[in-house]
């Protein structure tokens, strides 16, 4: 219908307009500031609040294997972990902030100290209690003389 009317125009193109190639840098987005308005605080206790947390865990988690070093190790982080959770929600309880996170570590702290201690007392009482028969069925055998009995302590061992 246009080139009805206008027979010797051709339909325009709508021009896209130039702009010169320019690179646009983004800046960070940052909240905006207010007059008296602070920025937000920083919990001065939280950095002592996750170690107890990580101390809880590693506490809790060697507490279950049944060497008696690695219980003497998680009982060592346990120890560690109640102190730190102890001193990280006490600057956050005097800088007004609440620490659930040295809470929760302070309650696996204290979980992990538990069942690491019965772990290595148990696993210590057992080894003990193996050396001891070793030794009575050793001497029990040196003095009676008789070294096949001996011979065959020594290998059912290896």
């Amino acid at each position: 219908m246009d080139n009805q009317q206008y027979p010797n125009q051709q339909p325009q193109q709508p021009q896209q307009p130039q702009y010169p190639n320019q690179q646009y840098a983004q800046q960070p987005y940052q909240q905006p500031q207010y007059p008296g308005q602070m920025p937000p605080a920083k919990d001065p206790g939280k950095g002592m609040s996750i170690a107890a947390l990580v101390l809880g865990i590693i506490a809790t988690v060697f507490g279950f294997l049944p060497v008696p070093w690695v219980g003497l190790i998680g009982l060592i982080c346990g120890i560690v972990g109640i102190i730190l959770a102890i001193m990280g929600k006490k600057k956050s309880r005097a800088a007004g902030f609440t620490s659930g996170i040295g809470t929760a570590g302070l309650v696996l702290s204290i979980i992990g100290t538990v069942i690491a201690g019965i772990g290595f007392l148990t696993c210590t009482v057992c080894v003990l209690c193996a050396a001891n028969a070793i030794n009575t069925a050793a001497n029990q055998a040196i003095n009676s003389g008789d070294l096949s009995e001996l011979n065959d302590l020594l290998n059912s061992l290896s």
